[in-house]
């Protein structure tokens, strides 16, 4: 939320940022502090519910900011559901006055809660600072042919999907391999794996590195809820992506323009064929990615978005 805190601060407005803190006193004099404020942003946390309904008190001029599947946080733990986090979602979402969620699925869950105002949901993708992260502009053909990978260590068992693919994949065509860049790596029997320790610093650099960029995905509840962030960036970067056709990723691509959706172990092996086969393939399809997030999905598109919505409430 930093940008947008210095995006407001701009425009005229005063930023703060609170955790909620643990004792009762500092949970008291949060409620005070959102009272003589005129805007109060609810983000990544699902708050207890009493302490909801009081905040919600203190200042009806509530956002509830969501961009992952918290509603079904159990999933990411590897725990049965049993709705504990869907009624926090619930009441929080109920109280707000305006909910801004990372994409639509999101969206239609918060509407599902609200009696009234559900056209004070909004949807605003997670974006990208498309300043930062520059597009690479070699696609000239290389002795090697990069399939990337980037994230955390909880999201690299999808990659167990396509161990078959690129298998096949280095077979016949030479020089293939997978470039991992995260804060662990995994073992793919008989896939030719190279790892890089995530950094803020080699990012971007990392990125460019890529050829190909990857987002296979598992189609559940909690997958629904991402926001796409690794497909955006591999499209900032100038990658061609191909990805499962699960939540916003489908949203995202127009598929065999701007990338690739793969439903199925068949098509994930004929998308990753062709791009690996050909150099102009993947420069076309990856300045089309660009061009579609520089359109849609840039940080500066966001904050102006973001903005309005939070000046709305004290119009």
């Amino acid at each position: 939320m930093l940008p947008l805190a210095e995006y407001l601060e701009h425009r005229g407005h005063t930023v703060f940022s609170r955790v909620l803190p643990r004792s009762l006193l500092g949970r008291i004099g949060l409620l005070h502090q959102a009272r003589a404020s005129d805007v109060v942003i609810l983000q990544k946390k699902l708050f207890p519910t009493p302490f909801v309904a009081l905040l919600a008190r203190a200042n009806p001029n509530l956002i509830f900011d969501v961009d992952d599947a918290v509603m079904f946080h159990e999933m990411e733990r590897g725990e049965p559901v049993d709705g504990k986090f869907f009624r926090r979602f619930a009441a929080i979402a109920a109280a707000s006055r305006i909910v801004v969620t990372g994409n639509a699925y999101l969206a239609d869950f918060a509407r599902a809660t609200r009696r009234r105002d559900v056209d004070a949901v909004h949807i605003l993708p997670t974006p990208i600072d498309t300043r930062q992260l520059a597009a690479k502009t070699d696609y000239s053909p290389q002795a090697d042919v990069v399939i990337g990978w980037i994230g955390t260590k909880g999201n690299l068992h999808q990659l167990k999907f396509l161990t078959s693919i690129l298998r096949n994949l280095q077979a016949q065509v030479a020089g293939v391999h997978l470039r991992i860049v995260a804060d662990r790596s995994i073992d793919l029997p008989g896939v030719n794996v190279e790892s890089k320790v995530w950094s803020a610093a080699d990012e971007a650099n990392d990125l460019r590195g890529f050829d190909i960029g990857i987002m296979p995905l598992e189609d559940s509840l909690w997958n629904c809820g991402k926001g796409g962030y690794k497909l955006l960036q591999y499209m900032a970067a100038g990658l061609p992506a191909v990805a499962s056709p699960v939540g916003i990723n489908a949203e995202i691509i127009n598929d065999g323009v701007n990338g690739y959706l793969a439903s199925n172990l068949d098509e994930w092996r004929a998308n990753l064929l062709a791009l690996a086969r050909s150099t102009e393939l993947r420069r076309r399809i990856g300045q089309s990615a660009r061009a579609t997030v520089e359109q849609h999905y840039s940080l500066d598109r966001y904050l102006e978005r973001y903005t309005a919505v939070i000046e709305s409430c004290t119009a």
